[in-house]
Order: structure tokens, then C-alpha cells, then sequence
């Protein structure tokens, strides 16, 4: 399995940050290493939800209360994130900011899936960095906020301090040692710099916690396969095929792993 191949298995089943996107690998170990960069592209998007945006930007301009005008917008950003118009979606987290005059959980869940969803490794910086400040002020308000820290972690991962980021990956564990977003971070990060019986062991984690965590389930075949143990990586595979309502993205990956055994 080649890098490219991974790269697509982390870009297609959308998780907690496209770590494509990361301009060095950042490792449990603190070593850092060039990886490839790869470009995503917007997707055309169909009538009906064209109605349904053109109807969102209606509410917006007609509502005045600032809280439902908020809640407007991020349901229209949502959309637009969804089908890759990522700079649109990002105007409107900056108008909920101006609108609530206050740290605001919906602009910060704007810019931290787009800079999840970024097309390259300017525009992630740049959202990265939009969400680590709205983050920043709600996390003083409220530190004990692990999905906030979570969030946090992935931005700093790609600032001028990468090991902060894992820093406060390991402070989350240190307060919930079952923290499932945690502990899928480190094994992503442990993926994309090749350290795979880490990945592996954190995988293994998520799947004692949860044997129906199907995102956990593939990372942890892809882990399998990287340290040649095919056999238990096949009957992963063949588990996450088996199961009606997995996530079909990952059926799909799961479907071109087990063929390319």
C-alpha cells in the first residue's frame, strides 16, 4: 500500500482533520518528517440544496434577533462545507462573530471543519489558525471543555508548535483516558508518519471501547496491513463489509483494501 493510497483513505472518509493537509507529520515521539501534499477540490452542488441555500441566506437577511440570525448562518456554512465551498462557509463564521459580539461555539465549529476541508496547506493554515482564536477565548471561559481541547489540539498540530498540539492531546487522556476523539487524533497523527504499530495499538484502544466503531475498525486494518499481519487486517475488512449500517465511505475504502489484498 502506498502513501497516496492512505492519503485517500484519510481524505475520503472525512474525520477529525485531513491530515493531508499537514505540512510535517507530527509524532507521539516528537520527530518530524516531510510528507506529501495533495489538493481537494469543491463538488457541484445540486438544486435542492441550492433552494435550501438560497432560502437560508433569505432567513439570514430578513432575522434580526442575533442568536437565530447565528443559527441561520451556521446551518448555511454547514452546507457549503459539505460540497467544498469552504472560503463561502468561512464569511459566515466571521459574520456570527460580529453578530454575538462574543466567543461563538458556531464560528468556531466553522472554521475548524474548514480548515478540516481545506484544499491545500495555505488555506488549512489560515483556518487553523481562525479557529485556534475563537477556540482559544472559549476554552478560557470554559478549560475543562474536552471536545474544545480536542479541536484546539489539531489546530496547534499545524502552527509554529506542533508538539503543543500533542501536548494537549495528552492532557485530554490524563482527565478521560477513554476520550475517543483523543485517542483517534494520536492514531491518525501516528498513521501519517508511518509509526504503525502505535496507530495499531491505539486503534486497539478505540475498538475495546466500542467493538462497533467502524472508523476505528478500518484505521486499524490499514495499521494491520502497514506491518504485514494481512490475515488479521482481511478479517477486519470483511467485518466493517459485513455490517448493514457502517458508514458507506468507509464500506467503500474497506471494499478497495480488501481487494488490494
Amino acid at each position: 500500500m502506498t502513501r497516496t493510497q492512505l492519503i485517500l483513505v484519510l481524505a475520503a472518509t472525512s474525520l477529525v482533520v485531513l491530515l493531508f493537509q499537514l505540512p510535517r507529520s507530527v509524532v507521539e515521539n516528537e520527530q518530524l518528517q516531510e510528507v506529501t501534499q495533495t489538493e481537494s477540490h469543491s463538488m457541484e452542488v445540486p438544486q435542492e440544496v441550492e433552494n435550501q441555500i438560497n432560502e437560508l441566506r433569505r432567513l439570514i437577511d430578513q432575522e434580526e434577533n442575533p442568536d437565530k440570525k447565528a443559527n441561520f448562518a451556521h446551518s448555511l456554512a454547514r452546507r457549503y462545507l459539505d460540497y467544498g465551498l469552504v472560503d463561502s462557509a468561512t464569511v459566515y463564521a466571521a459574520r456570527i462573530q460580529d453578530w454575538k459580539n462574543e466567543p461563538s461555539e458556531l464560528a468556531a465549529d466553522i472554521y475548524f471543519t474548514a480548515f478540516e476541508r481545506s484544499s491545500g496547506p495555505d488555506q488549512a493554515k489560515k483556518n487553523a489558525e481562525s479557529a485556534r482564536v475563537v477556540l482559544s477565548r472559549l476554552l478560557d471561559k470554559d478549560p475543562s471543555n474536552l471536545v474544545l481541547k480536542n479541536r484546539m489540539a489539531m489546530t496547534l498540530v499545524v502552527s509554529d508548535n506542533p508538539m503543543a498540539g500533542i501536548a494537549m492531546l495528552r492532557e485530554v487522556l490524563e482527565d478521560d483516558d477513554t476520550n475517543r476523539q483523543a485517542i483517534l487524533n494520536l492514531g491518525l497523527l501516528a498513521i501519517q508518519s508511518g509509526q504503525f504499530e502505535r496507530a495499531k495499538e491505539r486503534f486497539e484502544k478505540l475498538m475495546s471501547l466500542n467493538t462497533e466503531d467502524y472508523e476505528a475498525k478500518l484505521y486499524l486494518a490499514v495499521s494491520l496491513m502497514e506491518i504485514n499481519q494481512q490475515s488479521q487486517a482481511r478479517l477486519l475488512l470483511e467485518e466493517i463489509l459485513a455490517v448493514q449500517d457502517s458508514i458507506p465511505a468507509i464500506k467503500m475504502m474497506a471494499n478497495d483494501y480488501l481487494g488490494s489484498l
